[in-house]
């Protein structure tokens, strides 16, 4: 994020993987679980993010779900990231890094910089918590979408 302007508007995640044509939404699973999930680009509150500063780090949450609900990941083997009920889990503390070609890197607290945002490659493309590397699914686009 380049200033404290720039968290008074909402942003679309696009990764560099599956281009702009797909973005980070959340979803909700027969079960209940709330996970975000990556569909093709739409206006749906889903897809609208808000990153509201938490000291030295970003809370995400989403229009569809409201800031009571924020992006974390679970403290299983694998880590993947759900929708949680918004908190001061390390887990819902992110970063963004800077990387080429305005890309950011999405990493929090609860994991480090060890492990990043990324989305398989399957036909799902679901958003894991991947070992940081050069994959293109570990770079993300935000693209600024309105004013809160």
């Amino acid at each position: 994020m380049k200033s404290a302007s720039t968290i008074r508007y909402y942003y679309r995640l696009s990764n560099s993987y599956l281009g702009d044509a797909y973005s980070l939404d959340s979803t909700s699973t027969s079960s209940g679980k709330l996970l975000p999930i990556m569909t093709k680009s739409s206006d749906g509150g889903g897809q609208y993010w808000k990153f509201t500063p938490e000291g030295r780090c970003y809370r995400i949450s989403n229009v569809l779900l409201g800031s009571g609900y924020a992006l974390d990941n679970y403290n299983d083997g694998r880590h993947p990231p759900f929708m949680a009920v918004a908190s001061n889990a390390s887990g819902q503390c992110w970063h963004f890094t800077p990387e080429h070609d305005g890309y950011i890197r999405l990493t929090n607290d609860y994991l480090g910089n060890s492990r990043s945002l990324d989305t398989y490659s399957d036909g799902e493309h679901l958003p894991f918590m991947a070992e940081s590397s050069t994959a293109t699914g570990q770079y993300w686009k935000f693209t600024r979408l309105s004013h809160q």
